[in-house]
């Protein structure tokens, strides 16, 4: 397949080291000396025992005009979605299937401004990765990618399965999930502690559960969360939300959340589209969401901190 990828950070690099050597795979970026680096240089992935595993990649400045692409998968923040899909119009063919695993909510709907909603697919990935610096990134955690249409239909389904038979065809393990908004707020929730404490506190992940005041926290974090999804009608069960949370926390003990990442780099984080979620459905909901809407203002509060 012609695969882009709209984002060369952390985890767009990890999924065009599993892709690359399988399919014809572009990436693209908006940050200029990170492009030539990897056309340069390469990119290197840093495995669980420090091997450094080296590989080439095509990438090119975002906005860059391209035949239309098989597959595009989204991992550009949040708060980028629609400016990336908007910049990348060439991309897109009639037939194009697009493919949002980014973390957070509503990315499906600033895609869905460009393109057919039976055209994209929503997900999530379970793999964490860490930028170490430029071109070079460490693979701090596996897990299977769960895919399913934003809009069930047969033509959307077909769509599913084979950009599934892409992924696995590369070493990916892949769930086509029926119920994919299930999955979207199990990793809504699990987003909604881990990224903010993490940041905040400075720690790695592991480090939220082991501290009894943190995960104290979290499961507050989460109680909002259990309560909030119900009334957007998904019910997800208060101790398998939990037992989800604490198992990302265990596997993943070492690395750092992605947000913490935007903080050691100065970096505007997309606390709106993770947390701020939540707080802006508990008032549609009528549902208090104290700890979420906390912790946005905490972030909001830190970058307004960066130096000018």
């Amino acid at each position: 397949m012609n695969i882009a990828i709209l984002g060369a950070g952390a985890m767009g690099s990890l999924y065009a080291s599993y892709l690359a050597p399988y399919h014809s795979v572009t990436l693209l970026d908006s940050y200029a000396p990170l492009v030539e680096h990897i056309n340069t240089k390469g990119l290197v992935k840093v495995t669980h025992d420090h091997t450094e595993i080296p590989f080439q990649v095509k990438a090119v400045l975002s906005g860059t005009s391209l035949d239309h692409q098989d597959l595009v998968i989204v991992f550009v923040k949040g708060i980028h979605t629609y400016e990336a899909i908007k910049s990348n119009q060439s991309l897109l063919g009639p037939d194009t299937i697009v493919m949002t695993l980014q973390n957070g909510a509503g990315n499906n709907r600033d895609i869905a401004q460009f393109v057919k909603r039976e055209r994209i697919i929503v997900g999530t990935s379970s793999h964490n990765s860490v930028s170490l610096e430029p071109g070079k990134f460490y693979h701090s955690g596996c897990g299977p990618t769960n895919i399913g249409p934003d809009l069930p239909c047969e033509e959307s389904l077909r769509d599913v399965k084979k950009t599934a038979q892409a992924l696995e065809e590369s070493g990916l393990s892949v769930n086509i999930m029926e119920n994919i908004q299930y999955v979207l707020w199990q990793k809504l929730v699990i987003n909604c502690g881990i990224n903010a404490l993490s940041t905040l506190m400075q720690c790695r992940i592991g480090e939220i559960y082991t501290n009894p005041y943190l995960w104290d926290l979290y499961k507050r974090i989460v109680y909002e969360c259990v309560l909030i999804a119900e009334a957007d009608g998904t019910y997800l069960d208060r101790k398998e939300a939990l037992l989800a949370v604490s198992k990302v926390c265990i596997n993943d003990a070492n690395g750092y959340a992605s947000m913490y990442q935007d903080r050691q780099n100065q970096r505007m984080t997309e606390i709106d589209r993770i947390n701020g979620v939540v707080a802006d459905l508990g008032s549609q909901y009528k549902i208090a969401a104290p700890c979420n809407s906390m912790l946005v203002t905490q972030i909001h509060g830190m970058e307004q901190m960066y130096p000018k």
